[in-house]
């Protein structure tokens, strides 16, 4: 997720804006009075269906960079003519998570009011485990039941009866992500309260959940049932379990396997570095200095489950390898330099004046941004990196990180391993993201604003980077820790010099 903004608001302000809601406070005595079973009027439903449909036409800058105008726009009407009796939040929710989905952008989030979202922290309806998937199939990696009996890597054959082929597809068809990358989604359900929350909305709200595993990927069944945890009690008990699923590592280190060294970045985030106390450009000029000084011959970068951040340290990062000056952003653009949907976000009044100096209106009649340092031509960084580079990827890694991979690949400065990136390979729609707050339903929805364009071509649109070598953990290599991809990456290497 990216934080500059292009409007009169500084850097951090425009984080700042992306977590908390200005303009809709809600009230300590709301959130507990709150009842999720109160029906909208129509012409409520209605009024914030129309606003929603406004925001996103009048302000999404990648709103048909996936999905044609004229299927959106069936949607838009199929919704809107729906929309014949009162409903209560859950059910306007369920109609509207299908739409946002097929934007097919990973930064268009929708979620549920703060009341309902408090209401549904207090609930004790989550499943209690934690699933990976593997070639779409979802074994438990983690349990947080009490159920002592169960058997961890055992794969899901149904929960509460309904087969997991269902319940996967159907949550499939309303998570957002770049392009049409599936990998990115079957990264997101292994958050276990995500796949919860998903399961309540779309079945029937359960406490007590009883599922069918299969044992060993033999042909063993076996029926248990636990009962469903609040938040504070799966996040309790995770903690208390699995600690090392909690330890505070650093955003970036730089550790040797024998004589290969590993950079692994976990984020582009300044906060992180930040609290870290951490420079990013300190640490990446000493790591590559290091590397020339030691005249290293191979580099594996670990950019697994790093989900982005700042920009700026993306093309950083993309700058030591490259020998001569490179482009990095093709164009960034906005749809308006006005935008009437504001009125229903967290951006204040006084801060909503489009600077015309930082824009000019293009051919299609958009307006370019100006004055970003990535636009326009990149200087390499020295010491440049002239050895062979391996970067691991996989369906979490997005944003920032994946304008560097596409960056690093077009110029065919990397050989990449794991699985497809989570970010569309041309660019995505982000850098300020207003909160649009349905006034009646207290529905929120980000809005992405600015379209990135990398300066890349030659790829598939809708796509992700698809790895040279793919590889795939198994069960058994996440329940001992094993890191297949890494060791897979070390094994190539060892090849490559004999």
């Amino acid at each position: 997720m990216k934080k500059r903004s292009f409007f009169k608001i500084s850097a951090g302000l425009a984080g700042l804006f992306l977590l908390i809601d200005l303009a809709y406070p809600i009230k300590f005595q709301d959130l507990e009075t709150y009842n999720p079973d109160k029906k909208f009027p129509i012409e409520k439903l209605k009024e914030d269906f129309k606003i929603l449909r406004l925001a996103l036409e009048e302000g999404h800058g990648g709103l048909h960079r996936y999905t044609k105008k004229e299927d959106l726009d069936k949607h838009f009407d199929s919704i809107h003519h729906s929309l014949e009796s009162p409903l209560n939040e859950i059910q306007f929710y369920r109609k509207l998570l299908p739409l946002i989905a097929s934007i097919n952008d990973g930064h268009t989030r929708i979620s549920m009011s703060p009341a309902f979202r408090k209401h549904m922290e207090q609930q004790p309806n989550l499943i209690p485990f934690k699933f990976v998937f593997i070639k779409q199939k979802p074994y438990i990696l983690r349990n947080y039941s009490t159920n002592t009996d169960l058997i961890l890597g055992s794969e899901v054959i149904s929960i509460n009866e309904q087969p997991i082929d269902k319940i996967i597809n159907a949550m499939l068809k309303i998570i957002p992500s770049d392009a049409h990358i599936q990998t990115s989604k079957f990264r997101k359900l292994e958050n276990p309260v995500l796949f919860s929350d998903l399961y309540n909305i779309l079945f029937t709200p359960a406490s007590t959940f009883v599922l069918v595993l299969k044992l060993d990927q033999g042909k063993t069944l076996k029926k248990i049932t636990v009962k469903g945890l609040t938040e504070r009690q799966l996040t309790s008990a995770a903690k208390e379990r699995y600690p090392d699923d909690f330890q505070n590592d650093p955003p970036i280190s730089l550790d040797y396997r024998d004589t290969i060294p590993v950079l692994t970045i976990k984020t582009f985030g300044a906060g992180a570095y930040s609290r870290s106390k951490i420079s990013f450009p300190d640490f990446i000029k000493t790591t590559f200095t290091e590397l020339a000084e030691k005249k290293v011959e191979n580099l594996i970068i670990d950019l697994r489950n790093n989900s982005g951040g700042s920009d700026e340290y993306g093309k950083k990062l993309a700058a030591y390898f490259m020998e001569k000056p490179f482009l990095y952003y093709k164009s960034l653009e906005v749809k308006n330099t006005k935008f009437s949907f504001l009125d229903y976000t967290n951006i204040p009044d006084n801060r909503r004046e489009m600077p015309s100096s930082r824009f000019r209106k293009n051919e299609r009649g958009w307006y370019d941004a100006l004055g970003h340092p990535n636009l326009g031509e990149q200087m390499p960084l020295e010491p440049t990196f002239q050895g062979r580079v391996y970067i691991l990827i996989n369906g979490n890694s997005f944003s920032a990180t994946g304008e560097c991979t596409s960056i690093i690949h077009f110029h065919k400065k990397a050989v990449f391993i794991g699985e497809e990136c989570g970010a569309g390979y041309y660019g995505n729609t982000s850098g300020f993201m207003p909160i649009l707050t349905l006034p009646n339903t207290g529905i929120r929805i980000n809005i992405p604003l600015v379209r990135y364009t990398m300066a890349v071509e030659g790829y598939p649109q809708d796509r992700g980077i698809i790895p040279d070598y793919p590889v795939e953990h198994t069960i058994h290599d996440l329940l001992n820790s094993r890191d297949s991809s890494l060791e897979f990456t070390l094994e190539l290497i060892k090849k490559s010099l004999e």
